[in-house]
């Protein structure tokens, strides 16, 4: 959480809401599979989830793709809020 950055509070909020809830998933399916499994761990479930859905990346040029995306999702992020960190500079000024 030391390197964990928002924005905003509610963001924050949103992210330990899911947290909260995938930790609660993952106890869940822990507690259901003890008498079968009682060795089953967090990472094995999440090796399960990783294992058994569906992935929208299945070649190099669909994961090259997903990058360049995300990349650009995030260079557009940081362009608006270096928008409007400058129109609250330039607002109090």
């Amino acid at each position: 959480m030391a390197e964990y950055q928002v924005r905003r509070w509610q963001a924050w909020h949103h992210h330990m809401a899911l947290v909260m809830i995938a930790t609660m998933f993952l106890a869940k399916e822990r507690m259901a599979h003890r008498e079968t499994a009682e060795l089953l761990s967090c990472r094995d479930l999440v090796e399960i989830m990783r294992h058994r859905l569906p992935t929208k990346i299945v070649t190099d040029n669909d994961l090259a793709a997903s990058i360049i995306d995300r990349h650009r999702r995030r260079r557009q992020a940081m362009e608006s809020a270096y928008r409007q960190q400058a129109a609250m500079l330039s607002a109090s000024n």
